[in-house]
């Protein structure tokens, strides 16, 4: 299960729609995401979601169960996400 970081408020600009900075009021850090990856955080803000619940809600099987292909891709951006500590699991913040 995957969330934002407890307390996480998320400000993001874009000027051409597919580049944009995202400021992390934890952190103080700013970063240069791409659509990708504000879609995911914009599915976040609404809640907790597995990994497969991303996918659905993001659309990338367009209504049929992902690919593994797909999955390991969305996983690997939720780790870079999670490297730059904007999301976590609360398993991972537990420890």
């Amino acid at each position: 299960m995957w969330r934002l970081r407890p307390g996480q408020r998320l400000r993001s600009r874009s000027w051409n729609g597919e580049d944009f900075v995202l400021y992390n009021n934890l952190s103080g850090d700013t970063h240069l995401l791409d659509a990708a990856s504000i879609e995911i955080l914009s599915v976040l803000q609404r809640g907790p979601a597995t990994t497969a619940g991303l996918a659905a809600a993001l659309q990338i099987a367009d209504g049929v169960p992902a690919e593994p292909d797909q999955l390991a891709e969305l996983e690997e951006l939720l780790g870079q996400l999670r490297a730059m500590a904007l999301v976590d699991t609360p398993a991972a913040s537990a420890c």
